[in-house]
């Protein structure tokens, strides 16, 4: 293509981006000729501002600014009346408490109301988002009172129809058990080399509010063939499977004993039998009940691990029964300004105190400024308890596929990102279309 063309076909492009626009104002209707000119609603720009800070999937923003037409949600915290943090626990019986939290900000600085949505396991999505929705209503409508827009809110009441059902006199036949099984599949392939990928889990568990408890089992299948040449083929195969067992009982508002049992198999990291039996113990600095806002806690196990190996380690070993200790301090914490999650933790084979790791984790989501946002996180191991490596030199294509764990003494990563929104800090419209559209990929 000549260079003139391609100036051409430049020309034309830039012509028809300008053009739009022009256009779309264009077909706006304007008011009859001779019509005095009306004076422009304003009350929409008084109305309450809201950031709404949740994680959950569950939490449809769309659907939240087209239900709530009385609000204005902004694109950042800095630039609301009112900030929404919700936060979500799964419940004993697999559904998901939601806990909401409404602070007031700037004039409303120092008002905090807080309420709780529970959603059954089997709610769908649109009985979660309009529970989730109504809440808002509610914790908002104090706020909203005092907007251009209050004499345009009604609330409604749906009298109950019967007399409300006492809790002791519900009776559950599965007595607070919850069952789950799950099972996935994955497979692909070409001309030399093909994959199966296969992974099923099964757990009961029973949650008061003095006991937790729960069972489970997994089993973990993964295989790769590769056809190296007409007579080589290489496969790399990894299995695991285990179970494991847990029992906990709460003891005042910052307290809970307990013991955790675990059996695994594993390729990998050499076990034939991976058995473990631990007493423990943990602390929570603040009460419980914050639990959705901030925990520090402090957790202590002691017991006994017992390694059947595959294969010969390089201690010259086959198997053995060894003490250990674990602890971790953890602080999690969600506010306004960001959420952080920190770990301090270790264990410690006490037959012999060399044979240890230890490490520290966390991430990091801060909120430093009007659209800007900055987040990281990482962990760091040291390593010097791989009692279950085998003897032997691995070949080239065991290390690339990663068939056995490798000696290390040390383990890392870490992660960071950025991110920085301007603009328009009102936040209410919902337009859907090209959510489906294909080449073309526009974020916001």
């Amino acid at each position: 293509m000549s260079l003139a063309r391609q100036m051409k076909r430049c020309r034309l492009a830039v012509a028809s981006a300008l053009l739009v626009p022009a256009l779309s104002l264009a077909a706006q209707p304007g008011p009859p000729a001779g019509a005095p000119p009306s004076a422009p609603d304003t009350s929409q720009a008084g109305a309450v501002r809201v950031f709404v800070d949740c994680q959950s999937n569950r939490c449809d923003f769309d659907f939240f600014r087209d239900q709530m037409r009385w609000v204005n949600f902004v694109r950042d915290r800095l630039y609301s009346d009112v900030l929404l943090l919700v936060t979500s626990l799964r419940t004993g019986a697999g559904g998901t408490e939601y806990t909401i939290a409404a602070l007031g900000n700037d004039r409303y600085r120092g008002r905090a109301d807080t309420a709780v949505v529970i959603a059954n396991p089997n709610d769908a999505d649109d009985v979660v988002r309009r529970q989730l929705a109504r809440t808002f209503g509610l914790l908002l409508a104090p706020y909203a009172a005092r907007t251009p827009l209050a004499s345009r809110i009604d609330m409604t009441f749906r009298a109950p129809t019967g007399a409300p059902a006492s809790p002791r006199g519900v009776k559950d036949p599965w007595n607070f058990w919850i069952y789950r099984i799950s099972a996935n599949g994955f497979g692909s392939g070409e001309k030399r080399q093909t994959f199966r990928y296969g992974f099923l889990n099964a757990s009961a568990s029973r949650v008061t509010a003095g006991w937790k408890m729960g069972v489970g089992a997994n089993l973990g299948y993964d295989e790769s063939k590769f056809r190296v040449s007409d007579t080589t083929t290489f496969t790399n195969l990894l299995r695991n499977y285990g179970g494991n067992a847990m029992i906990t009982r709460a003891i005042g508002g910052h307290w809970a004993a307990g013991m955790v049992v675990s059996g695994a198999y594993s390729d990998y990291n050499n076990y034939r039998m991976n058995l473990r039996v631990q007493p423990a113990v943990e602390w929570n600095y603040f009460d419980y009940k914050d639990f959705t806002r901030r925990q520090l806690t402090a957790f202590y196990s002691v017991g006994v691990v017992h390694n059947d190996y595959k294969q010969t380690t390089v201690y010259g070993v086959t198997d053995e029964t060894r003490p250990l200790q674990s602890m971790t301090l953890s602080w999690n914490a969600r506010q306004p300004w960001g959420s952080v999650n920190a770990q301090l933790f270790g264990s410690q084979f006490l037959h012999d105190l060399d044979k240890n790791s230890y490490g520290v984790s966390s991430y990091v989501d801060l909120r430093i400024a009007k659209g800007l946002a900055f987040n990281f996180g990482g962990s760091y191991t040291r390593v010097n308890d791989q009692l279950y490596l085998p003897r032997g030199e691995l070949s080239e294509s065991e290390v690339i596929a990663r068939q056995q764990a490798l000696a290390t003494n040390y383990r890392f990563n870490v992660n960071f990102g950025l991110s920085y929104t301007f603009g328009s800090i009102y936040n209410t419209v919902v337009n859907p279309r090209f959510n489906a559209g294909r080449g073309v990929s526009v974020s916001y």
